[in-house]
């Protein structure tokens, strides 16, 4: 009996000490090498509207020449059978939407990626989304920024800051 109660207490502490340090362990927050390597591949996304066709930018878009938006499995299950996420809605976390940069309409000249991914947490978001822009090496305009020049025009929707769904409805 007096052995039942020992372990019964051991185990009791170490539990509360698990429970304990869960709590306060921080969360793993975003790095431009991690963001990178999740955007440069094209597994597990599925292209705006299920089309890879890439298109000349809009003149409201400060991502010039062409483009094309891929998203991950995650935010591509909150769009809806139009291709879209609904007006007011919302995407969930862990969502990312790359947008791939290129020279031309061949697809053959690509230069970059503008990458939003869903993290509202991570001490790089603004808006609820880490924000970067990278050229093909992977340098450019990095999270640490918190998008200071990206949410300005991004806000400008009612689509959660994504703004292919007006611009090229």
């Amino acid at each position: 009996m007096k052995h039942t109660l020992i372990c019964c207490a051991f185990f009791s502490m170490v539990s509360l000490s698990l429970i304990e340090c869960s709590k306060t362990a921080p969360k793993p927050e975003e790095t431009d090498a991690g963001i990178f390597a999740k955007s440069v591949t094209k597994e597990g996304f599925t292209y705006y509207k299920s089309d890879s066709t890439i298109h000349r930018s809009s003149p409201q878009s400060a991502h010039s020449g062409f483009f094309r938006v891929r998203f991950n499995l995650i935010a591509y299950a909150a769009l809806t059978d139009n291709g879209k996420l609904p007006a007011g809605g919302s995407f969930p976390v862990h969502s990312l939407v790359v947008k791939e940069l290129h020279d031309d309409s061949t697809g053959n000249n690509p230069h970059g990626y503008a990458i939003m991914e869903k993290l509202p947490d991570d001490t790089s978001a603004a808006g609820g989304w880490v924000w970067a822009e990278y050229g093909l090496t992977g340098t450019g305009y990095t999270i640490n920024n918190k998008g200071a020049i990206c949410t300005s025009c991004h806000s400008t929707n009612s689509r959660d800051k994504v703004r292919v769904f007006d611009l090229f409805p």
